[in-house]
């Protein structure tokens, strides 16, 4: 309740104040909601926030309806159905970061300012107030960086069976799984080929009975590829640069300062950081460098810039406590 408090008056002035046919992935997910299955063949996939989104304006569809602002211009039932979804997923997302954080032995306090470096994130309302899938994956990262943390065999469980149907860039963060979760090999790459079965089988259905040109989804996420080569010189811009930086914004100043004020104190904060991070961030590289908004890939990585920013407020406070204490002895 906390993360819905925080996250939905910015999230509801956000969808009253955007288009949302100005947004070509709103359009697929609010096109996919009425059931209208000929979509992008990058996103048309993603159907489960659009189904609950469509099964929730279904039951509440009149009484959302009344709430609607004169100059809205869409469907506003709709989008605001998307708006509980997503503001409901976005707030998980906040709890479970919120837990990683305490997962690395973080005070209560300081998780929770770590979790309000995500919650008053640009991109965390976006995520929240449009009708977009973001959220979804999110859970699903958080619950793969969690599950790993916690040894939780029930969290990567459900991050190895959703997250396709999440976005398909859960391949990315699927080896996470692999290579450093507690779970026996031979039981993951049983529960691995069951996942990918499902999916498979979902995405031949899907194209089947749409009707769509089979294959049509693989051939549009394989032309990414040379974006990979396009975007390296713009990741390094200082425009791009800039735009990611403000994923944190002035949280980025917490860890910068604890490196200033003790160089010891800030080599505590990385660490306390698990080597498993450092290839979680590697694989949002690439899915940043893959992607037409690298900026909005790299919020992905928003779990770990938690931590961070939650380790460096433990930092200080025990750098403050112990200046409060020397000057207690010497008076």
């Amino acid at each position: 309740m906390f993360c819905v408090a925080v996250i939905a008056g910015p999230a509801i002035a956000t969808l009253f104040e955007n288009n949302l046919l100005h947004f070509p992935d709103c359009t697929t997910y609010l096109g996919l909601a009425h059931f209208d299955l000929a979509q992008s063949p990058v996103r048309r996939y993603r159907v489960i926030v659009p189904f609950i989104a469509a099964a929730l304006n279904f039951l509440f569809g009149r009484v959302f309806a009344c709430f609607s602002p004169s100059y809205f211009s869409n469907d506003y039932s709709l989008a605001f159905s998307f708006f509980v979804v997503n503001v409901s997923l976005t707030a998980l997302f906040g709890v479970l970061v919120y837990r990683y954080c305490k997962a690395f032995g973080c005070s209560r306090a300081s998780a929770l300012i770590g979790t309000l470096a995500m919650l008053t994130c640009r991109y965390t309302i976006y995520m929240a107030a449009l009708p977009l899938v973001d959220s979804l994956f999110c859970v699903v990262v958080a619950l793969t960086l969690l599950g790993i943390k916690e040894k939780n065999t029930g969290m990567l469980l459900w991050a190895i069976f959703l997250g396709p149907f999440a976005k398909e860039a859960f391949i990315f963060i699927a080896p996470l799984i692999v290579f450093f979760s507690h779970i026996d090999k031979k039981k993951q790459v049983l529960f691995f080929v069951i996942s990918g079965a499902i999916v498979f089988t979902y995405r031949f259905l899907y194209d089947h009975y749409a009707p769509l040109p089979s294959g049509s989804g693989l051939d549009a996420d394989m032309s990414h590829l040379p974006n990979l080569i396009h975007n390296l010189p713009k990741l390094f811009s200082v425009s791009t640069l800039f735009k990611i930086l403000m994923n944190v914004g002035f949280w980025a100043l917490v860890p910068l300062l604890v490196f200033l004020i003790s160089k010891v104190r800030g080599l505590f904060v990385v660490k306390a950081l698990d080597k498993y991070m450092l290839w979680f961030v590697l694989t949002i590289i690439v899915q940043m460098l893959l992607s037409g908004s690298m900026e909005r890939m790299f919020y992905l990585a928003m779990p770990v810039l938690c931590v961070i920013v939650a380790l460096s407020v433990d930092e200080l406070a025990g750098m403050y406590r112990k200046m409060g204490s020397k000057g207690h002895n010497e008076q």
